[in-house]
């Protein structure tokens, strides 16, 4: 006994514990031993004063050591424990003892008490009144049947739950306590068990409540018209109330389920967890226009084979099925696209029962109409809308794409600047109206004189320019520009009006340290250069260009004396 715990038990009332005729344990909530009484080393053979810090738990019969774990945990709630009744492991063998344990301070105090030989005394004393006292106060009923399935005799258990008088049913068939819509069933089930040799026959029946109604039973009827003890069928049956009630609500939940997986505009498919199809809703089926028969006959194959015949990239969406059977607990979600066009979104999630994984479901929804819009706006985001052309952001992220791939290789690009030569007489004099019809002309005719590799762009209002990409010959840029002022100044008509019109084009070149801004500023200063000298011709960018610009810049800024 450690110097704290025997301070505790100092003095008289220390000798007085230690002298209980009972065994008497300290224990900590963890069921290390703390003290004991001369009584507890006799029960259980060791030394306690030498045993202290032993678990006491490790003496309890495996089958009773959950009981006690939960009664230990609940004794740290409450002052008083629960009279348990358990196996231990003694000095001379498993005995049964009752425990009360009770708290003392951090610690519980427990007193056990040896009942072993008291049980074996009742039991050897009253077994039959023992066995009659456990039939009358069971929650099942019980009863012996004649072959003609009388009743001979029951329990009180009848009298309990259903009301009836146990003399008045003697002698009476049970069919007068079924009720009537279930006696073909009761006459088929005592039929199968009066067949001799016949396994016990359980089936569930609603037993007629004296002036209240029925009750649904889980009935059992066991022959045993061969014992000559006894002579007849036994009946045992269970109140299944809350089962049907239970059943009932999963009916309804059930159905609510159904109804809804309907009701969704997804369409679901259900799997075991072999891949196997266990439920899908009609959506599924239609979205992906599989044959009812398909479906309804689970032919995994044939329903796969409709699926993948349909897909751009069936390839790509049998290893995504792949990758996620190869882990069960992963979910995924991917775009897949159709040959129709169509776009659906899948979503793949485990199906868990239990915290156990016993499959997968897979959603699909059709985005179609949501892809169209997206491209639609990202499209309305990066071309005129106008001339449908690249606009402005477009052109730039080109270029610097192009000026990118500049560094890999020794190739260079060329900017193109376009400026319509006095393209405002047209809005001033026909209406903007005419104006835009032309542009539209002007534009398909640009797009038209490019390589595929190039892009033509709408800056705004009547600025044009041209990416010349991947170039190996500075010439190559020049031919461009000669071919737009000649396509551009071809008559145009419209209305009833014919227009002849010319472009100024300004040309910059950019090798492997080239700037985007740098690019568009020189093919922007060349253009200028083009206008000064006459219009409808094209310049190349050159340095002298650049220092008349800021020269003119800087002039234009100096105010005069």
């Amino acid at each position: 006994m450690t110097d704290s715990v025997a301070s505790r038990f100092a003095g008289d009332l220390g000798e007085l514990a230690a002298a209980l005729a009972d065994p008497a344990i300290l224990m900590d909530v963890r069921g290390d031993l703390r003290w004991g009484n001369v009584a507890a080393e006799q029960l259980f053979g060791i030394a306690l004063a030498d045993g202290v810090g032993l678990n006491m738990l490790e003496f309890l019969h495996p089958d009773d050591a959950e009981i006690a774990l939960v009664a230990v945990a609940a004794m740290q709630h409450k002052k008083v424990g629960t009279l348990l009744e358990v196996r231990i492991r003694a000095a001379d063998g498993w005995r049964l003892v009752e425990v009360r344990g009770t708290s003392f301070r951090e610690d519980i105090l427990l007193s056990v008490r040896d009942i072993t030989d008291r049980r074996r005394w009742e039991v050897a004393s009253g077994e039959t009144a023992e066995f009659r006292a456990l039939i009358q106060n069971a929650a099942s009923i019980m009863l012996v049947l004649e072959r003609g399935g009388e009743i001979r005799s029951s329990s009180s258990v009848v009298t309990r739950l259903l009301g009836h008088d146990q003399e008045w049913l003697e002698g009476r068939p049970l069919a007068c306590i079924v009720d009537h819509c279930d006696r073909a069933r009761l006459a088929t089930a005592l039929h199968a068990a009066s067949v001799p040799g016949a396994s016990p026959v359980a089936v569930d029946l609603r037993l007629v409540r004296r002036a209240r109604g029925n009750v649904p039973f889980a009935v059992t009827f066991t022959s045993l018209l061969d014992d000559p003890s006894l002579a007849g069928i036994v009946v045992t049956g269970h109140d299944i109330s809350d089962r049907v009630v239970a059943e009932e609500k999963l009916r309804q939940s059930n159905s609510l389920l159904a109804t809804t997986l309907e009701a969704t505009t997804e369409g679901i498919l259900v799997v075991d967890g072999s891949g196997h199809i266990t439920t899908f809703n009609r959506t599924f089926a239609e979205m992906w226009r599989i044959p009812d028969d398909v479906l309804e006959s689970r032919d995994d194959d044939r329903a796969l084979a409709c699926v993948t015949e349909q897909l751009v990239g069936a390839d790509a969406f049998l290893a995504k099925v792949r990758e996620v059977y190869t882990d069960p607990a992963t979910q995924s979600h991917d775009i897949v696209h159709l040959k129709s066009g169509r776009v659906f979104e899948r979503h793949s999630r485990p199906r868990r029962l239990g915290g156990e994984i016993v499959g997968r479901v897979w959603t699909f929804q059709d985005i179609t109409e949501h892809e169209e819009l997206k491209q639609q706006l990202a499209h309305q985001a990066l071309h005129d809308s106008l001339t449908g052309l690249p606009n402005k952001s477009l052109f730039r992220d080109r270029v610097d794409h192009a000026v990118a791939r500049l560094h890999r290789n020794q190739h260079r690009v060329a900017v193109l600047f376009v400026d319509l030569d006095d393209f405002k007489n047209v809005n001033d004099t026909l209406g903007h109206w005419a104006g835009d019809a032309l542009l539209v002309q002007l534009g398909e005719r640009l797009r038209h004189q490019l390589r595929s590799t190039d892009t033509a762009a709408r800056l705004g209002g009547d600025e044009f320019a041209v990416l010349v990409d991947d170039l190996t010959d500075d010439d190559v840029a020049v031919d461009v520009a000669q071919r737009v002022i000649a396509v551009l100044q071809e008559p145009i008509v419209i209305g009833t009006i014919r227009l002849t019109l010319t472009a100024s084009v300004g040309i910059a070149y950019g090798s492997e340290r080239a700037d985007t801004d740098e690019l568009l500023r020189d093919a922007d200063i060349a253009m200028y250069a083009a206008k000064a000298d006459g219009k409808n011709c094209s310049r190349v960018f050159t340095t002298d260009m650049h220092e008349s610009a800021v020269d003119r810049l800087n002039s234009a800024s100096t105010p005069t004396a």
